[in-house]
């Protein structure tokens, strides 16, 4: 499998609870008229100028533990070597909202309305994570309509920088899927421009492949263990830490 996709169901800013909660606002929490114009206008922007398009390209195990590999810096023992080992299929992944949203929450800061453009940033954050998710279910549907996998399959993206995959990383991910395609392009220091991109690879298999235990060195530096909830979505295990 290869091939772009619009990803037309994030040109729509999320639920404003979601917004607000990214500025630590929680759920019900009853805002100023003032707070409530900046959401308005952040959303705004956001649906005015937001440009997502996704890449995916699928490759084997053995390619993808070039890639993985990289230059030699992964934080080693490191858990995603071990769950491709086990994967059904696995894909390189990029997405991106385009360059006028990032630019805009640049502009907004220069233009002293940090307000806006915290919120508008959240707001693009919270979308770029959910480009992921969405490159992850296309990936999964087309596997299931080509009956390659079974329906007990999952599909998790996994990206450079976290788990003890060094940043670096990027560069053999992005020699190999050229997500120049959809206008994104990599610094010296392997920061992805437009800034709100995502990339990574998406690992498909039953879901027990994705659970590992949290005792690895980089877990102990770990602020969020963000991945209990990414695997507990898949096993209903808790996702608090062990």
């Amino acid at each position: 499998m290869m091939g772009i996709f619009p990803l037309d169901p994030i040109r729509v800013a999320p639920h404003r609870d979601v917004a607000l909660q990214r500025q630590g606002i929680p759920e019900g929490h009853k805002i100023s008229e003032q707070i409530e114009s900046v959401l308005e206008k952040a959303v705004a922007l956001y649906e005015s100028l937001t440009e997502p398009r996704g890449l995916i390209a699928e490759l084997s195990l053995a390619e993808f533990e070039e890639i993985f590999d990289g230059e030699g810096q992964n934080d080693l023992p490191a858990p995603l070597p071990g769950i491709v080992k086990k994967a059904d299929r696995l894909a390189l992944f990029a997405a991106t909202l385009g360059e006028p949203v990032s630019g805009r929450i640049q502009e907004l800061f220069k233009e002293n309305d940090p307000a806006t453009a915290c919120i508008l940033d959240g707001i693009a954050s919270e979308r770029a994570e959910t480009a992921a998710v969405l490159l992850a279910e296309a990936f999964l549907d087309s596997l299931l309509e080509k009956g390659e996998v079974d329906s007990g399959v999952r599909v998790l993206p996994y990206s450079p920088g976290y788990c003890g995959w060094h940043i670096t990383g990027q560069r053999k991910l992005f020699a190999f899927l050229q997500p120049d395609q959809i206008d994104i392009s990599l610094s010296p220091s392997c920061l992805m421009s437009p800034i709100k991109s995502v990339s990574g690879v998406l690992v498909a298999g039953h879901p027990e492949i994705h659970d590992f235990e949290n005792d690895f060195d980089f877990c102990f530096d770990c602020a969020t263990w963000d991945c209990r909830t990414r695997i507990a979505s898949l096993t209903q295990l808790s996702p608090t830490k062990n």
